[in-house]
């Protein structure tokens, strides 16, 4: 008994060697994570990371997936997988060599991009940061979850705009007018040629991978792509949505970049032509203000 009260203080001075740490929900391991994915019939939810220096996904992590309610939601519908590529922490090769696989099968270019996969690997639609912290984001997950699957239109899709500003883009034309409606904002449609239109590949690496429109956009509308590749495949469904869209809004040649309200009809043209960011944000600034009037036709040509 005297023993038992001198090691009692001893303990208490220690409380690390009781405590137990949470587990992270987040697995690093791929076939890990399309293991839990199959046996619990989730999508995966992957982050591919700059942990200790891409300021948006320091960002994106505390406004949202360190948050309780970020992690009640997962808990429920995606299995989560964290794909880092850190610059001053401490890797192992296995590690490094199956993320940078992973970067180049799914052609990431900008960090963060945050990917929903089935088990067998396809694209379910792509998130990036958004401002709004957790119930903004999850929003924007949930509309993309509701469209998932062989049937829906964001199976499949190449996502090179995504790729390039890793900034909520979606593919999804029913998930982009749902999130239009929900959260009052005008879609910003890009109607592109993505592996072969040289101005649809300079409109994405001038303007929409810039920072200043990414905070811009991030703020003010819905992105939606609306690709039409020659060598990048699509599902059909997709395809049929991008032909029916371009007929319906007579788009003549990419990129063509339009304002659309919730309904998918057309508000504004905006310039596909804009030098830089700044002037494209600018024209979008203005369009916004007057938006309601439909604007000339779009005819640029790649």
């Amino acid at each position: 008994m005297p023993m038992l009260r001198h090691c009692l203080p001893f303990l208490l001075w220690l409380p690390g060697l009781c405590a137990q740490e949470t587990p992270s929900p987040w697995l690093t391991d791929h076939a890990a994570a399309v293991a839990r994915a199959k046996a619990e019939q989730k999508p995966i939810l992957a982050d591919f990371t700059g942990s200790d220096w891409c300021g948006w996904c320091v960002k994106l992590k505390k406004e949202v997936f360190d948050t309780d309610a970020f992690r009640t939601w997962a808990a429920t519908k995606v299995v989560l997988l964290e794909l880092d590529f850190p610059r001053r922490t401490e890797q192992a090769e296995e590690l490094k060599r199956q993320n940078e696989n992973l970067a180049r099968r799914y052609r990431i270019t900008g960090y963060p991009t945050i990917l929903l996969l089935d088990a067998e690997g396809n694209r379910l639609g792509q998130l990036g940061y958004q401002p709004g912290g957790p119930a903004a984001w999850t929003q924007a997950a949930d509309a993309l979850l509701a469209g998932k699957g062989a049937t829906g239109p964001a199976g499949g899709a190449v996502a090179a705009i995504a790729d390039a500003a890793s900034e909520g883009w979606t593919a999804d034309l029913a998930a982009a007018q749902k999130l239009a409606e929900t959260q009052g904002r005008p879609i910003l449609a890009a109607f592109t040629g993505s592996d072969w239109c040289r101005k649809s590949q300079a409109l994405r690496s001038g303007v929409f991978a810039d920072a200043a429109f990414r905070s811009w956009a991030g703020e003010q509308v819905v992105l939606l792509e609306v690709d039409f590749p020659r060598r990048g495949k699509q599902s059909p469904a997709l395809k049929q949505q991008n032909a029916a869209l371009a007929e319906r809004l007579a788009v003549l040649g990419y990129p063509a970049v339009l304002l659309l309200d919730a309904k998918g009809q057309q508000l504004a043209v905006l310039p596909a032509d804009a030098a830089d960011a700044a002037a494209f944000v600018a024209a979008a600034k203005q369009a916004l203000e007057n938006r309601g009037g439909k604007g000339p036709r779009p005819t640029s040509g790649g």
